[in-house]
């Protein structure tokens, strides 16, 4: 007997109009619907959570350009895969869903690079981490990056409504489909797979309590009301904030026995940068070690992991020196145009760049006493700007000798803090949570 095609395969969508969620990139006028609606050669870096729809999109555009579409996998596919791959489509572009993308090795980085600039390939890379941190620059800079978000329940609802009845043959009801929306945890794939998954276990009858009872003995995160699991996040976050460990840890254990791990896991790492950030970055580290064992071990062991993490962040030194050192470069880069870098900064790997573009040549650094060579990195105009201001810890004052002694020996001129009077008043935590 042949399987049956998975429910979240027959509801794929082959359209930008069936496309769920991610509003703010795929909604006419903005930015990802127009690249695709005006069949524009840009290859992407799509980053977000699983089953917010980047594979999803990557068939749509592929759809949409009436272009072959492939599949690679970084990180468990080799080079002679990707170029059995390209040698398929030798006379023909075609679309590369490069998933883990930032697993992607430097030979085949090197190897993919011609076929990017010369459009062979339209690739789109999908990863969950994100790529200003984990993507190299040669792949990062010749892609379009657009972040993907959790797909709300209530965008989830009507889907798993019309699957019910299009390919179960069944009326889901507004509760249910609430439930087992909220259950996937903004990941449209998961709630489809549930809703398979109980139809088949109850095919005559679909109860809120078989509902209820699946999720929960699945761990997934069952909660009628998905504006009060929220409410335990930020309350779980706030406490950890607030230096509190017995509220964060009664709100851990309210979200684990929700079986929400996925969740905690990103506000636990989330916490470590921001709220502990330069006052312990050895703490913050323990904090993220523990939060990814906890994902590769689950629950219910992982919960002790997590009361761990819990506990380090709450009662660790605070500062947020390094969000407010970007929130002031960020205001600078505005409007790079009018800082131009030096021209030895500029790419100069092609032959003939100096003649091109006057890209000079930089100092190499290893030939150099201390390792460390005395130009100018910073646009002139910014030369003696200093967005980095530590805060009053142990650990942040040695860092800070070390960050005033770089710029005197780079830049061979006084070391003057920069005063920045709107410093700790217009930006916190809460602006990116």
């Amino acid at each position: 007997m042949p399987f049956k095609q998975p429910l979240a395969d027959l509801m794929r969508p082959t359209s930008l109009e069936e496309m769920v969620g991610q509003e703010h990139l795929l909604a006419p006028g903005r930015p990802l619907y127009q690249i695709i609606k005006e069949h524009l050669s840009v290859s992407l870096l799509l980053w977000g959570p699983p089953g917010s729809g980047k594979t999803t999109l990557a068939y749509v555009m592929s759809q949409t350009l009436q272009l072959p579409f492939e599949k690679f996998n970084a990180s468990i596919q080799n080079k002679s895969q990707l170029q059995k791959l390209v040698n398929h489509h030798a006379d023909e572009s075609f679309v590369l869903l490069l998933d883990e993308i930032h697993r992607l090795t430097k030979p085949l980085q090197d190897y993919l690079l011609p076929y990017l600039e010369n459009g062979h390939i339209l690739l789109v890379g999908t990863t969950t981490e994100n790529p200003i941190m984990a993507i190299q620059p040669a792949i990062r800079s010749r892609c379009q990056i657009f972040e993907f978000y959790p797909i709300a329940a209530s965008e989830i609802e009507p889907v798993l409504m019309r699957a019910a009845k299009e390919h179960l043959h069944f009326t889901l009801t507004a509760e249910q489909a609430h439930a087992i929306a909220n259950s996937g945890n903004g990941d449209v794939r998961v709630s489809l797979n549930i809703l398979d998954t109980l139809h088949a276990m109850h095919p005559d009858e679909l109860s809120m309590k078989d509902i209820e009872e699946f999720a929960r003995n699945q761990h997934f995160a069952f909660d009628k009301d998905a504006t009060k699991h929220y409410d335990y996040l930020s309350a779980f976050q706030d406490s950890i904030e607030g230096s509190d460990a017995d509220a964060a840890l009664y709100y851990l254990a309210v979200i684990l026995k929700a079986g929400d791990l996925e969740s905690v896991v990103r506000r636990l790492k989330d916490a470590a940068a921001l709220d502990v950030g330069l006052a312990d970055p050895a703490r913050a580290t323990q904090v993220i070690t523990l939060a990814n064992t906890a994902l590769e071990i689950g629950l219910p062991r992982a919960s002790t992991h997590l009361a761990m993490a819990t506990i380090l962040l709450a009662i660790s030194p605070r500062s947020d020196s390094a969000m407010q050192a970007y929130y002031q470069a960020a205001k600078d880069a505005e409007h790079p145009a009018a800082h131009p870098m030096p021209k030895y900064l500029q790419d100069s790997h092609y032959q003939g760049a100096g003649a091109l573009r006057g890209a000079g040549e930089m100092q190499n650094m290893f030939d150099l006493p201390h390792k460390i060579a005395q130009q100018e990195y910073l646009p002139k105009d910014l030369v003696g700007k200093h967005y980095y201001v530590p805060a009053p810890n142990r650990a942040e004052q040695k860092l800070y000798s070390q960050y005033q002694a770089l710029f005197k020996y780079i830049y061979q001129r006084p070391f003057i803090p920069t005063e920045f009077p709107d410093h700790f008043e217009h930006f916190t935590s809460s602006h990116i949570k």
